[in-house]
């Protein structure tokens, strides 16, 4: 029984770094991707692993085609997570702060060496930054320590240019979803709750997902 118990430590240990490495490996992805597009990727709500742009959805399942990510049949392998992550990204056209959408924004005409380009998806993440916390926008709530409660109602901490949430193979709190505690009402198509656990929620023996994702003015600084 021992053995058992030591074994499956070390198997639960494996799962969780790959699915940390398959978490960081998509962020750069995502990041990569709006350096060469000028914009961040729309969601996938269908399956197929590409974005899908034709609506206004703000999560759904990462877009891991879109992103030339690799995928695999096997769960214990380190690009399986890319097909498991729930992506969620600032869509705000009210406020000319749609991320997933490349428009002109800083005063350049067609023809000029600058209309259309990474000025103008800047722009639109200091547009996002200027706004208040929005429930109506991905999310991340409090890690039940430094920012708060956890609780997508009364502790909204954040909006961002984009998160995304992954959880692992292991359904820590064993109600049937893999996801644990406020990702749980998440979902691939797009349909579920826009709050994500916050990055720096630790781990315990009901929650051992990780989320990751970048402010607006982390993305500004990167491109």
């Amino acid at each position: 029984m021992a053995t058992l118990q030591v074994y499956n430590s070390v198997n639960t240990y494996r799962t969780q770094a790959l699915a940390n490495k398959s978490l960081l490996q998509a962020q750069e992805a995502v990041v990569n991707f709006a350096k060469s597009n000028f914009r961040l990727p729309c969601p996938d709500i269908n399956g197929d692993g590409f974005e899908d742009c034709s609506g206004t959805q703000k999560t759904g399942q990462l877009p891991f085609n879109t992103l030339g990510l690799p995928i695999s049949s096997q769960v214990s392998d380190v690009d399986a997570g890319f097909q498991n992550l729930i992506y969620g990204v600032f869509r705000d056209s009210a406020h000319d702060a749609d991320l997933t959408v490349l428009v002109e924004r800083t005063g350049d005409s067609l023809g000029d060496a600058d209309y259309l380009n990474i000025n103008d998806f800047k722009k639109a993440l200091s547009n996002a930054s200027l706004l208040a916390v929005s429930a109506n926008q991905p999310f991340i709530t409090g890690d039940n320590d430094a920012s708060g409660v956890e609780n997508c109602l009364t502790n909204r901490v954040a909006n961002g240019a984009f998160w995304m949430a992954s959880s692992s193979v292991e359904d820590a709190d064993g109600d049937g979803n893999p996801f644990d505690g406020v990702n749980a009402f998440l979902k691939h198509d797009g349909s579920g709750s826009l709050c994500f656990s916050a990055p720096s929620r630790r781990q315990d023996a009901n929650y051992v997902d990780r989320v990751s994702g970048l402010a607006f003015s982390e993305l500004i600084g990167l491109l």
